[in-house]
């Protein structure tokens, strides 16, 4: 990447701490170890993590994991907003699954949201299976000129997307952080979007595991209907 304008400047150290304000934000607090009242980015995210097991086991929608993940994000690395996108079945496109910040409007109109070369970070992240960092949508090339004004008239001016990538090689989403200012990450916050997309696969790839069996049951009773009627 060439180097960034000069009014270009990375966020400012992000350190995760306690917020209010928000909707059921995660309860990043780590409860243990020195830093109690002021915990690192690593042990919040380690309690985020837990927090999203402990969502799924409870019976928690896919849906109900990632707006809470995607809060409590926004609420302790501010002025942040957080997005997790979902690819289609059929791998080309790209629907908003989270968001609690992002505005009704926007979302709407990102619905889906084509996967490609020069798509936005989340389209382009999804296409090039990489990290997507895209520091000013004014006037970066990979940003689509027909949405530029979408993005920008709603607040945005910096995206960046890590792709949510399963084991199998499989793009199963998109994690993207939005600015209001153009501005380039630093190391922690390079830090900070992996492990919330590390995060984000995981209740995705739960929330697969946990739908192939019932896909499975009902195949099986289709099929046991179709004999039947054979008799």
């Amino acid at each position: 990447m060439s180097s960034p304008e000069p009014r270009l400047k990375p966020d400012r150290e992000i350190q995760l701490g306690d917020a209010s304000g928000v909707a059921q934000p995660a309860r990043l607090e780590f409860k243990q170890g020195p830093n109690i009242a002021n915990p690192s980015p690593a042990e919040s995210l380690l309690a985020a993590e837990k927090r999203t097991l402990e969502m799924m086991a409870n019976g928690a929608s896919l849906s109900e994991v990632l707006n809470d993940l995607c809060a409590s994000i926004d609420a302790h690395a501010p002025p942040v907003t957080s997005m997790v996108c979902l690819m289609n079945p059929d791998g080309k496109e790209l629907v908003p699954g989270a968001g609690p910040h992002i505005p009704a409007a926007l979302t709407a109109a990102i619905t889906p949201w084509p996967i490609g070369p020069n798509r936005g970070s989340c389209g382009t992240a999804a296409f090039t299976k990489q990290r997507v960092i895209i520091p000013d949508i004014s006037n970066d090339p990979r940003w689509p000129d027909e949405a530029r004004d979408l993005a920008l008239n709603h607040g945005f001016c910096a995206a960046w997307s890590e792709p949510l990538i399963s084991k199998d090689g499989e793009v199963l989403g998109t994690f993207c952080f939005s600015y209001a200012e153009p501005r380039i990450p630093n190391s922690r916050d390079l830090e900070l979007i992996q492990a919330a997309g590390h995060i984000a696969l995981i209740a995705i790839e739960l929330e697969r595991s946990h739908r192939a069996p019932q896909k499975c049951s009902r195949r099986n009773q289709e099929l046991g209907t179709e004999t039947e009627k054979h008799h």
